[in-house]
C-alpha cells in the first residue's frame, strides 16, 4: 500500500493554503478603505495628528480620501479658519468590520466540521472496508489535520484583525462664527458672575495618559482639590467684561444708557479639569443671560459647555503661584468658548438686532381721528395695505385712519422722505403721492400721509389681547410691486422683551417688501407692524413685528374714533 502522490500532496497544500488566506485574511481586505472629511463650514484648514498634543498633518488640500491605520485606536483632527472658533475633533473607530466577521464564520464552521469528521473518520476506518483503502484514507487524514491546523493557526490572524474601521465618510460639526458688533446693534455691560455649582463642587479627573482620556474612563478623581478650590471664589467681573472688548460690544459704562446697551449676567454650573500626559484641560457648563440695563427686564438665556485646549501642566514641578495661574487661564479659556457659542446663536443676534423705543420729544403731540368703522376680515385688511415706492425700493403700509394716515416702517423710508408713492391695492396701475409727517428710528417706525378719504383703516390690537398660538396672517408686497399684496399665514410663536420693550414673534414667512406691512388676526385686527430688519442675519423661521400698541407712544400720535 503506497501513500499520496506528490502532486497530490502538493495539490493538498495549495488549496490548504488558499483556504487559510481566504478564511482568515478577508479582514485585512477591509484595511485598505479610504476616509474622506467633509466640513459644513467652508474655507477651514482641517489637520490630523494620532495625540492630541501630537504633530498635525494638513489634509485640506487633498481632493481625495485619505488612508488611515485602523489598528490605531483614534486619531485628532483640528479645524481651523481665521475669524472661527478652532476645534479639536477625537475621530474613532465606528463602522463594523463586516468582513472580520465573514472570517470569524468560516473558521466556526471549519472547526465544527474538523470536531465532527475527524473522530468519525477514525471510527468508520476501524470498522469497515473504508479502512481498506489506504490512499484515500491518508489523503482524508491531511485534509482533516490540514483543517485541523487552519481553524487553529487562522484565529491567531483573525484575532487582531480590527474589529471596527474608521468610517467613509467622517462628518465634521461646524465651526462657532467669532461675532464683532455691528454699527447698529446694541452693546453690553458685563454683570455679575457666579458660582452655582453641585455639591460635589469643582471636579479633578487624573487619566494616567491621554489613552485613557480618549476611552473616556480609567480616571481617578481627586479627593483633595486645594490648587482649584480658589476658583469658586474668583472674581470674573472683569474677565467677563474682556471678552465683551474683544467682540467689540462692550462699553465704557459712562456711555451705558437704557437706549443702547443691555447688562451679560452669567453663572458656571459645572469646572472639570482634566490632566493627562502631564497636560490640562477645562471643561465648563455656563449659563449665559442678557437682561436691560436696569435689571427691570429679563430678555434671554441659555447653557452652554466650553472647553481650553490642552497646555503643559507637570504638576509637580510647578510652584502653587504657576499652577494657580495655569487653572485660572485654562478656565477662563474654557468660559471665552462657551460665550463665543452664546453670542453666535441667531436669537442673540436678533436680539442684539433689535429696536429700542424712544420717544418723539421734538415733536407735538398729533391727534388724529379712526372713525368706528374698521377692517373685519382677511378681505378688507388686504385693501387697508398698500404698497409704498421709494427711489431705492419699496416695502407696505398699513393705513390707520380714513383720511389717509399710514404707519410704515423707518428703514422702508430711510432718507428719501421727498420722493414717496403709493400703490393701492385696488389701482396696481397707478402711484399716488405720500407726505411724509415723522419717523421713529430707533423704534423703526414711520408716519405718512396720502391725500384721500373714504379708506377703512385698521384697529389697533393690545399686546394683552394677543396670545401664543393664536392664527395670524402677514400682508404685504414682497416681491414685484405689481403683484401687490401677497397673504401669508402663521401662528404667534411668542413676545419676546427686546431692548427695553416686547417684540412679536411669528413663523409667518416674511420677505423684505413685507416690511412694515400688516400682521394681522382672522378678524382684521391689526396686531403689528411687520419688519424684516431682523431677518438680515438669515434666522430661519423666525419673523418679527413691532406690537401695534407701540405706534401711539413712539410716534407721538393720539388715535381717537
Amino acid at each position: 500500500m503506497t501513500g499520496p502522490k506528490p502532486a497530490v500532496k502538493r495539490s493538498i497544500l495549495f488549496l490548504s493554503v488558499l483556504v487559510m488566506i481566504v478564511q482568515s485574511g478577508c479582514s485585512y481586505l477591509a484595511l485598505s478603505r479610504r476616509t474622506k472629511f467633509v466640513c459644513p463650514t467652508e474655507n477651514v484648514k482641517i489637520s490630523i495628528a494620532e495625540k492630541v498634543d501630537g504633530e498635525y498633518e494638513e489634509i485640506t488640500n487633498r481632493k481625495t480620501s485619505i488612508k488611515l491605520n485602523h489598528f490605531k485606536k483614534g486619531y485628532w483632527v483640528k479645524q481651523e479658519r481665521e475669524g472661527y472658533v478652532s476645534n479639536t475633533y477625537e475621530l474613532s473607530r465606528t463602522s463594523v468590520n463586516a468582513l472580520n466577521r465573514l472570517d470569524k464564520t468560516l473558521l466556526i464552521v471549519t472547526d465544527a466540521f474538523v470536531t465532527i469528521f475527524l473522530p468519525l473518520h477514525y471510527l468508520v476506518g476501524r470498522n469497515s472496508d473504508y479502512g481498506q483503502n489506504g490512499n484515500i484514507r491518508q489523503v482524508q487524514t491531511v485534509m482533516l489535520f490540514t483543517a485541523l491546523g487552519i481553524g487553529v493557526a487562522g484565529w491567531g490572524a483573525v484575532i487582531p484583525a480590527p474589529k471596527k474601521l474608521y468610517p467613509k465618510t467622517v462628518e465634521l460639526p461646524s465651526l462657532i462664527r467669532i461675532v464683532t458688533k455691528d454699527t447698529n446693534q446694541l452693546s453690553i455691560v458685563a454683570g455679575k458672575h457666579e458660582f452655582k455649582l453641585s455639591k460635589s463642587g469643582i471636579a479633578v479627573r487624573d487619566f494616567p495618559t491621554m489613552v485613557q482620556f480618549n476611552k473616556g474612563y480609567g480616571y481617578e478623581s481627586r479627593d483633595t482639590i486645594d490648587n482649584f478650590k480658589f476658583l469658586e471664589e474668583a472674581k470674573l467681573y472683569d474677565d467677563v467684561a474682556k471678552l465683551l472688548r474683544e467682540a467689540e460690544y462692550g462699553i465704557d459704562s459712562t456711555e451705558a444708557t437704557l437706549d443702547n446697551t443691555l447688562r451679560a449676567k452669567s453663572w458656571t454650573r459645572s469646572i472639570v479639569f482634566m490632566t493627562a500626559d502631564d497636560k490640562l484641560r477645562c471643561d465648563v457648563r455656563t449659563t449665559w443671560a442678557l437682561e436691560t440695563l436696569d435689571e427691570l427686564q429679563y430678555l434671554y438665556d441659555r447653557t452652554m459647555n466650553g472647553n481650553s485646549e490642552w497646555v503643559d501642566f507637570k504638576e509637580d514641578s510647578l510652584d502653587e503661584v504657576t499652577q494657580l495661574n495655569t487653572t485660572k487661564k485654562a478656565m477662563l479659556e474654557a468660559l471665552g468658548g462657551s460665550f463665543k457659542k452664546f453670542l453666535a446663536l441667531d436669537t442673540v443676534q436678533s436680539i442684539l438686532s433689535a429696536p429700542v423705543p424712544i420717544p418723539l420729544r421734538e415733536h407735538e403731540e398729533l391727534e388724529l381721528y379712526t372713525g368706528s368703522t374698521f377692517a373685519t376680515s382677511v378681505t378688507d385688511a388686504v385693501k387697508a395695505v398698500i404698497t409704498v415706492v421709494t427711489d431705492e425700493g419699496h416695502g407696505s403700509g398699513c393705513i390707520v385712519t380714513p383720511d389717509g394716515y399710514i404707519i410704515t416702517n423707518a428703514h422702508v423710508v430711510e432718507d428719501d422722505t421727498v420722493n414717496i408713492k403709493a400703490i393701492l391695492s385696488n389701482k396696481l396701475d397707478k402711484k399716488y403721492p405720500l407726505k411724509f409727517i415723522r419717523m421713529n428710528k430707533a423704534v423703526d417706525l414711520a408716519l405718512l400721509k396720502l391725500d384721500t378719504a373714504n379708506m377703512t383703516p385698521f384697529e389697533l390690537a393690545d399686546l394683552e389681547d394677543i396670545e401664543v398660538g393664536a392664527d395670524v396672517y402677514a400682508i404685504g408686497t414682497p416681491a414685484d410691486v405689481d403683484l401687490g399684496q401677497t397673504v401669508t399665514r402663521g401662528i404667534i410663536s411668542g413676545k419676546r422683551k427686546f431692548g427695553g420693550h416686547q417684540m412679536i414673534q411669528t413663523d409667518v414667512a416674511i420677505s423684505p417688501g413685507n416690511s412694515g406691512g400688516a400682521l394681522i388676526r382672522s378678524n382684521g385686527v391689526l396686531c403689528g407692524i411687520v419688519t424684516s430688519q431682523l431677518r438680515e442675519r438669515q434666522v430661519n423661521d423666525i419673523g418679527f413685528a413691532i406690537p401695534a400698541s407701540l405706534i401711539e407712544e413712539s410716534l407721538k400720535i393720539k388715535l381717537n374714533q
